[in-house]
C-alpha cells in the first residue's frame, strides 16, 4: 500500500510534465487512449465466456508461486477474475504493439492465453511465440487458440529456462518481450537479460507486477538501471523498458495508469 501510494502521488498523468517527444506520443496514442479497436469487442467476449467457464484446471506452479490462489486446484473463471490481466492492461498490450508494429513477439508466461490472442490480434502480420510451464494452462491455452483460430501463435510448453535459451538462439530478434512468470528476483533478471541476446533499437520489454513483492521492485530496478536501457516507464503494475539509441540522454518515468 505504501508504495502504490508513493506512486499515486509522484506519477504523472496524461503526458503533462513528459519531455520525450516519444514518451509523450506513447502517452496520448496508447496510455491514455481511448480508442476503441473492433477487435477490443471479440476479445472481450472471449474474456466474458472465461469468466463463467466453471472448468476445474489443476495447476502446476514454477517461481515465487501464487499469492492468491491456496492449492493447485483453480476454476477457469477464478484465474480469469484474480490471476491474468485486467481488460484494461490486455488492451494496453494491444495498444502498444499496434503503435510499435511489433512483428516478433515473445511471451513468457502464457497462462490462459488470453493475452496471446491480444497480442496476435494487434498485429496479425507478425507472430506471437509464448511459453508456458504448466501442461494443463498450456494445453487450455493451445484449445483457446485453435477455438478462436490464431495460427500466427506457436504455443512452447517446457521450462522457462529449459526453452528460452534455445528459442533465443534460434529466433530473429524480438520487437516485445512480455515477462510474466516464475515472480522471483533471480528469474527475473535472467530471462531480462536472456531477452537482451535478442533484442533491438526499436524492442520494448514489459515487465508485469514489478511490485508484487520486495524482489521484484529490487529486479525491476537493476533493470531500468541497465545501461542499454534509454528510457523505462514505471506503470506500477508493470513496468515497460526501451532501447532507442536516439533517447541520448536516459529517461527514467513514473505514470499513472
Amino acid at each position: 500500500m505504501r508504495q502504490f501510494l508513493r506512486h499515486f502521488f509522484t506519477a504523472k498523468r496524461r503526458g503533462h510534465g513528459v519531455h520525450s517527444p516519444f514518451a509523450y506520443r506513447l502517452c496520448e496514442e496508447v496510455l491514455y487512449s481511448k480508442d476503441v479497436f473492433y477487435d477490443f469487442a471479440v476479445l472481450q467476449q472471449i474474456r466474458e465466456e472465461l469468466l463463467h467457464d466453471k472448468q476445474l484446471l489443476e495447476v502446476d506452479d514454477y517461481g515465487a508461486g501464487s499469492k492468491t490462489f491456496n492449492g493447485k486446484k483453480r476454476l477457469v473463471k477464478n484465474i480469469v477474475k484474480k490471476g491474468i490481466s485486467t481488460r484494461r492492461q490486455s488492451e494496453f498490450i494491444y495498444r502498444l504493439i499496434n503503435f510499435l508494429n511489433s512483428k516478433n513477439c515473445l511471451e513468457i508466461g502464457t497462462s490462459l492465453g488470453l493475452n496471446a490472442l491480444y497480442m496476435a490480434k494487434a498485429n496479425q502480420a507478425g507472430r506471437v511465440t509464448t511459453v508456458e510451464g504448466s501442461y494443463v494452462l498450456w494445453k487450455f491455452a493451445v484449445d483457446l487458440g485453435s477455438r478462436y483460430h490464431t495460427p500466427t501463435i506457436n504455443y512452447l510448453h517446457g521450462t522457462f529456462d529449459a526453452i528460452l535459451p534455445e528459442l533465443l538462439n534460434s529466433s530473429v530478434p524480438f520487437d516485445f518481450i512480455y515477462i510474466d512468470g516464475n515472480h522471483t528476483y533471480e528469474a527475473t533478471l535472467r530471462y531480462f537479460k536472456m531477452g537482451l541476446l535478442k533484442n533491438s533499437e526499436s524492442s520494448v520489454f514489459m515487465i508485469d507486477d514489478v511490485y508484487w513483492s520486495p524482489d521484484m521492485t529490487k529486479a525491476w530496478n537493476e533493470i531500468k538501471s541497465n545501461p542499454l536501457v534509454s528510457m523505462s516507464i514505471d506503470c506500477f503494475y508493470f513496468g515497460l523498458v526501451f532501447f532507442n539509441r536516439e533517447i541520448k540522454e536516459k529517461v527514467d518515468l513514473t505514470l499513472y495508469f
